[in-house]
């Protein structure tokens, strides 16, 4: 039996809040220097209105959480309509996390206040595309602490500037109605990072609905109300303090760190220097996310056969190579072609506007959704509000559809090639004029992949299918884990043997990126999970043992044993002591441990040393 492994759904609303906000929250560090540096002191104008397009996104992707469940990202939630405008989707938001790596470690090292800025930053991202190499590190903890800590620091300085509202300056917006419409767009940033919600709810607790309400409006509450009242404080700043002394340099002097300005302003040097460190920590962890978040995407669409399979390739720590190398080098080579913060705001727009232009869009014109008449319209009119921007920006930012039609193109060519492969091989090896004719080989059959348990013995012959009777319910179970240890797996069936019960065979491809929702894998092309069953098949006869061979792929190995043991009812589970390292305990964790803490009381845990 083959069961493809669904992630368990272990993130609540409290992890994903926060979570959220380490993506959404970070374009404060930014938006209100550049809404400074465009809009003047007309700011708090501009920053009102983006409050209410916020609100409006945040409920747009709080109606496409609850209809996209497993994963309502725009790769996922667009592939319904059209899979080559999922490509798209998945394109452009391949260029908004290229940019968000590269204006993220950019501006971190602004707040750090060190010389030649874009040098540390490529610095940076080579250093964490290296540390990628062996697959995510438990990074995602201390960015939550940083974030909550970011979080802290922020409303201090807004609770420090409340005495001073009443000296702030708000001008109204002058020129004309396009003017007014291209400065909003010049900050339009500020919605980046929402996403990140829909691509969480393959992992959320049920009801996804609910899990995903509380995580997304504490966070777009916070951003909102926090934004506004930080763009009074700026405005209540002299413009002489802002200028360092010169009021004619008051609107672009602080343009990258005017977070740090702030602070320095209205609580004091010391807490602004500490609180730059922590924002700098924040930037920088933004850069590893929006890298694992290209590596995740080039790999899913690897998977979904639209990229050449090399993008699929895994190095022996579950890192997809070719993805990372990509994923790291093209932010690093952005932020030294465009060292400035203004620069890769440009960039940075086309890419997130488009991406949620594309997953409103196709959600509020699909109807297998049924969405409720006031949620398709409200859909469709930010449909259309998203999309003009996004033409504006491509209108008024030439740089910026140069570079997103750059990446959607390669893309696009990529996915060409992939789907013909067979007829470029042809065309490339033929004479000219005259095809090159190449016989095809059979395919050989194979089992699907299931999330439900099916009968042995009613599966096709492949090399996963083998049981040498159908297993009883009424049996005892054992659950096995392994990578392939003979001695771990004929300890298993010997006591098996003796217990009188059933062997459940666990492989758990480890896979060090987010895949989102679960999909069908090519279990055939997995040569250690061949050798694996092949394995415990002789292990099995040998021993007269009816047994069950499982397959799933996992970023967290200890979950998936814990999903798999307590869903299949498994009365005792066998693991072997690890062999790794002391470096990959402190990295991944110790999966014994781990599930030794959580696997529930009715489950006995044999650990064979």
């Amino acid at each position: 039996m083959l069961l493809q492994g669904n992630r368990p759904r272990v993130l609540h609303w409290y992890h994903a809040g926060p979570m959220l906000f380490g993506d959404w929250g970070t374009s404060r560090l930014y938006v209100l220097g550049l809404a400074f540096a465009f809009t003047g002191q007309a700011s708090l104008w501009f920053m009102g209105a983006m409050a209410f397009l916020l609100v409006a996104v945040g409920w747009a992707y709080e109606v496409i959480c609850n209809h996209f469940p497993d994963g309502g990202g725009v790769y996922s939630a667009a592939r319904e309509r059209s899979e080559t405008l999922a490509v798209i989707g998945g394109l452009l938001l391949c260029a908004d996390y290229v940019v968000t790596a590269a204006l993220s470690a950019l501006d971190a090292f602004h707040y750090l206040h060190l010389p030649h800025p874009h040098l540390w930053a490529a610095g940076g991202i080579a250093l964490i595309g290296l540390v990628n190499l062996f697959g995510p590190t438990k990074a995602g903890t201390l960015a939550l602490v940083v974030a909550l800590v970011t979080v802290v620091f922020t409303a201090i300085i807004g609770l420090a500037a409340v005495p001073h509202m009443g000296e702030a300056v708000v001008t109204r917006p002058t020129g004309s109605t396009w003017v007014a419409w291209s400065q909003f767009t010049a900050i339009i940033l500020a919605i980046s990072g929402v996403e990140a919600v829909a691509n969480m709810t393959g992992i959320m607790v049920e009801p996804v609905a609910m899990t995903a309400r509380r995580s997304i409006w504490p966070v777009l509450i916070e951003i909102v109300v926090l934004n506004l009242v930080l763009t009074v404080a700026m405005q209540a700043v002299p413009l002489s303090v802002l200028g360092n002394g010169d009021p004619a340099q008051a609107f672009t002097a602080h343009r990258d760190d005017m977070l740090n300005v702030l602070a320095a302003h209205y609580v004091g040097p010391v807490f602004a220097g500490v609180a730059g460190l922590a924002f700098a920590a924040l930037l920088l962890s933004a850069v590893n996310t929006a890298v694992t978040d290209l590596v995740s995407i080039q790999f899913m669409m690897a998977r979904d056969k639209e990229l050449p399979g090399q993008f699929g390739g895994l190095n022996r720590w579950g890192m997809p190579a070719l993805p990372l190398l990509i994923g790291t080098l093209i932010p690093l080579v952005t932020v030294l072609l465009a060292p400035d913060v203004g620069i890769l705001a440009e960039l940075y727009a086309i890419g997130v506007v488009g991406a949620i232009a594309i997953n409103v869009s196709a959600c509020a014109t699909n109807k297998r959704l049924k969405l409720k008449r006031y949620e398709q319209v409200g859909m469709l009119i930010l449909a259309v509000l998203m999309i003009g921007i996004w033409v504006t920006v491509a209108y008024e930012k030439p740089r910026a559809l140069i570079f997103a039609g750059s990446i959607v193109g390669v893309g696009l060519l990529a996915r060409w090639v992939t789907r013909n492969y067979s007829k470029v091989g042809e065309w490339m090896l033929s004479p000219a004029g005259f095809p090159l004719v190449v016989p095809l080989e059979k395919k050989q059959r194979s089992v699907s992949d299931s999330t439900s348990p099916v009968p042995t013995d009613a599966l096709p012959v492949s090399p996963f299918s083998f049981a040498q009777t159908s297993p009883s319910q009424s049996k005892k179970r054992v659950m096995v884990a392994s990578r392939g240890n003979p001695k771990l797996l004929r300890f298993a069936f010997e006591y098996a043997k003796a217990q009188q019960a059933e062997v459940w065979v666990v492989f758990i491809r480890y896979i060090a990126v987010d895949v989102g929702p679960a999909r069908s894998t090519d279990v055939a092309a997995d040569n250690e999970a061949q050798q694996l069953n092949q394995l415990a098949e002789q292990i099995a006869a040998e021993f007269g043992v009816t047994w069950r061979f499982v397959y799933a792929t996992s970023n967290d190995i200890a979950d998936t044993v814990l999903d798999i043991a307590a869903t299949h009812a498994v009365d005792v589970l066998v693991l072997g002591s690890t062999r790794r390292g002391a470096l990959w305990k402190v990295m991944k964790g110790d999966v014994i441990q781990k599930v030794a803490e959580l696997l529930p009381e009715t489950i006995n845990l044999l650990i064979h040393a």
